[in-house]
């Protein structure tokens, strides 16, 4: 899941980014609390995966346009605008609210059409280009990976999709993490 950020939706300057983001989604994503589908437990512990900063961009006075790189003359910027990789969790059931709509768009869309998304949005496929996807079947299996192509047996890769990057050491299996 990409967090762009809502229109007028900002975290302050002396709140923590990941907790803050990880409040904000509960807030935003959660089902009302008078609605059948809430829960206080899910609702205030979703376990919301960030791996990690995508892009950041920055805006230096008071223009319309950010840039992915803060200007060497600029000391204090007015905005900056980070997108994050956040893993939907399992367990949570996800709920929109009625002003807002939730839009899958896939890479290949956003791929080179900033006139219609953004500069920043449209750049989503080069940043993740850096990562390796890997496709996981319900029993969890590996059954292939970006750039393309079937699961080579030889290779032995732990899947850290169900949590297990709480910070605890990953064992090594043939040289893969």
């Amino acid at each position: 899941m990409l967090i762009d950020g809502r229109p007028g939706d900002y975290l302050l300057h002396d709140q923590e980014e990941i907790s803050g983001f990880k409040a904000r989604l509960n807030r935003i994503l959660s089902p009302p609390e008078h609605s059948s589908l809430h829960s206080r437990d899910t609702a205030e512990s979703a376990d919301w995966n960030v791996h990690s900063t995508i892009s950041t961009w920055w805006r230096p006075n008071f223009e319309t346009f950010m840039y992915p790189y803060l200007p060497p003359h600029v000391t204090r910027p007015k905005e900056v605008k980070k997108l994050y990789l956040i893993e939907l969790p399992k367990t949570k059931v996800l709920s929109v609210p009625k002003n807002m709509k939730l839009l899958a768009v896939p890479l290949f869309e956003l791929y080179d059409n900033s006139a219609r998304y953004g500069p920043q949005l449209s750049a989503i496929p080069h940043y993740l280009s850096r990562v390796r996807w890997e496709f996981v079947d319900e029993q969890g299996e590996v059954v292939s990976w970006t750039p393309g192509g079937k699961v080579d047996e030889n290779v032995k890769t732990k899947v850290l999709a169900d949590g297990g990057s709480d910070g605890q050491e990953v064992e090594m299996e043939d040289g893969v993490a």
